[in-house]
């Protein structure tokens, strides 16, 4: 459908999930030739399209199946003005606030995270990311290091830089989003304690941060790990981001709703305990802690 549309004049076409907050999300995570059960499609035109045309033709492609459709117009404007003007200072918390690039802090004396918005995830705007940020703001990461797998925009691991962490790495599947971090962390003049590598979407790739560390190994290295992703990739990542915190060292975990909550904790209340909840909304964070071997459940 998205094809057809780009071929009948649209500008642009995506499709995405249909999804009730109160559903679960179905997984597709790494599955490039997967498909949701149930989709939105959508189509941006410069003019008005013949509707009845576009949907006696994708009839055609759904074999007669009913289709329900839904036509918006879009006003004409200036896009980065109104861009610039959504995008405001955020106060995440005390002392703490998100400034887009263009903007002045409110409070020079405050933790201020400038950022170049709407390149990647992560502006302040989503509950996952504001309840990832005050998890930050708890821990000691005074010279620290950080992983921030899944970075986006580079947020969380800028804002532990400027609570006092050494060395920060981030990941991402997105080539555009690994751009975006480095260019953010260079706006917040943090690159020489920054270092973004791209990540396969799957395990089955290659480990993104043994070329980033050099000789050091990673396993049992970092001081905090964090990874405010999907429900889907914390199951599948569960090893890998267990392995890269050493034992005592602390592991944030957001992006999922409280409903998913259970079956991320089965995950990895093996490796991890003192499991500390945050909740926005529907959307949780959670703060635990690396297990050492003394520390680890015993089996019965």
């Amino acid at each position: 459908m998205a094809d057809h549309l780009m071929e009948i004049g649209a500008m642009s076409a995506g499709v995405e999930e249909f999804q009730d907050l109160r559903e679960e999300e179905q997984q597709i995570f790494g599955d490039s030739g997967a498909v949701w059960d149930r989709c939105i499609v959508h189509g941006l035109f410069s003019s008005q399209p013949d509707m009845q045309s576009i949907q006696e033709q994708l009839g055609v492609l759904t074999e007669g199946r009913p289709l329900q459709f839904e036509a918006e117009h879009i006003q004409d404007q200036e896009w980065l003005e109104s861009i610039r003007h959504s995008y405001q200072p955020a106060q995440i918390d005390k002392g703490l606030w998100i400034i887009p690039s263009w903007c002045q802090p409110e409070d020079a004396s405050a933790i201020n995270i400038v950022l170049e918005p709407g390149i990647a995830f992560g502006t302040g705007d989503h509950p996952t990311t504001r309840l990832c940020l005050k998890a930050l703001l708890g821990l000691d990461l005074q010279g620290k290091t950080v992983v921030d797998y899944g970075t986006g925009s580079g947020v969380l691991a800028i804002a532990a830089l400027k609570l006092g962490a050494a060395q920060a790495y981030g990941t991402d599947t997105d080539a555009l989003a690994v751009r975006a971090a480095a260019q953010n962390v260079a706006l917040n003049a943090m690159e020489e304690r920054f270092q973004a590598v791209q990540c396969e979407a799957s395990t089955e790739g290659p480990e993104p941060l043994a070329a980033a560390c050099g000789p050091a190994p990673v396993a049992g290295t970092f001081d905090v790990v964090m990874a405010n992703i999907l429900q889907g990739p914390l199951l599948e990542l569960q090893g890998r981001l267990c392995m890269y915190a050493r034992p005592g060292g602390k592991i944030v975990l957001s992006g999922f709703l409280e409903g998913q909550w259970p079956a991320i904790r089965a995950a990895y209340e093996n490796d991890c305990h003192d499991f500390q909840v945050r909740q926005e909304d529907q959307w949780l964070a959670v703060t635990c802690s690396k297990r050492d071997d003394f520390s680890r459940p015993s089996a019965h």
